[in-house]
């Protein structure tokens, strides 16, 4: 049985449609509170303040102790102040109100965040701006990002594409990065062997921090819809260590000792 948790928030504790909370969410948060479970809720919440996200959390009943996103370690990786940025309105205004100034045209570090709508003018822009570039940086490594139902292309793959067209590398802010685990990490004062991540994204979230000796639960309450999905596409050693439908599940298994 783990000693603590990281837990994701978008497909894991609230859902991707309505934003409501996933069944058993809310009680598997209370639980840990109430037997001093040691966790970290882990997100790569980029559109909005930190602090309104979490304001929003606890308005639909989740009281989290720890929490941590790409912006509380965006200054360790991004020094310089000028950037090319690319995502949400609410990314853009995030980044400004950190002392970032936006500049298409004349900067050394693009930065790219998640946004539904992006085109291909959108897409050419980033390559322009990659050529040019000393640093290119990744909110995060997502895999998908999902909206109303539908999955689109995360900042992983997008940054992926990018790294193919340029022949650069590119940074990690949020997760899988190392950097972010060992932050969320320092919040509880645990081993990483002692941790057991859940969420619902096996590629951009679960093989990174396996990689790290953390245990894996998987949730199909998300961006993954089945098993069968992952199966075809992971190795024998990448599994998660338990899959399954929703948090009421993750809950019941940790009141049987199982996880």
């Amino acid at each position: 049985m783990s000693r603590g948790f990281f837990i994701d928030i978008q497909g894991t504790l609230i859902d991707d449609i309505n934003k409501d909370p996933i069944s058993g969410a809310r009680e598997f948060i209370s639980y840990l509170n109430e037997n001093s479970i040691p966790y970290v809720a882990i997100t790569n919440n980029t559109k909005q303040k930190s602090t309104e996200l979490l304001t929003e959390l606890k308005e639909k009943g989740f009281d989290i102790k720890n929490y941590i996103d790409p912006f509380y370690i965006l200054d360790e990786v991004l020094k310089e102040k000028k950037v090319a940025a690319f995502g949400t309105d609410g990314f853009l205004n995030v980044l400004q109100s950190m002392g970032y100034e936006i500049d298409i045209e004349k900067s050394n570090s693009l930065v790219v965040s998640i946004k539904k709508d992006y085109d291909s003018e959108d897409y050419a822009s980033m390559i322009e701006c990659a050529f040019k570039a000393k640093n290119l940086i990744a909110m995060h490594g997502t895999s998908t990002y999902s909206k109303e139902g539908k999955r689109y292309p995360g900042v992983g793959a997008i940054m992926s594409m990018i790294k193919f067209a340029v022949n650069k590398e590119y940074k990690v802010v949020g997760k899988p990065s190392s950097a972010f685990f060992e932050k969320a990490r320092e919040l509880i004062n645990l081993d990483f062997k002692d941790i057991t991540i859940v969420s619902d994204d096996m590629i951009g979230d679960l093989i990174g921090a396996q990689r790290l000796n953390m245990k894996s639960v998987l949730v199909l309450s998300g961006k993954t819809k089945s098993k069968e999905e992952i199966q075809s596409s992971l190795k024998k050693n990448e599994m998660p260590n338990f899959i399954y439908k929703d948090m009421s599940e993750v809950l019941s298994s940790l009141k049987k000792g199982e996880v």
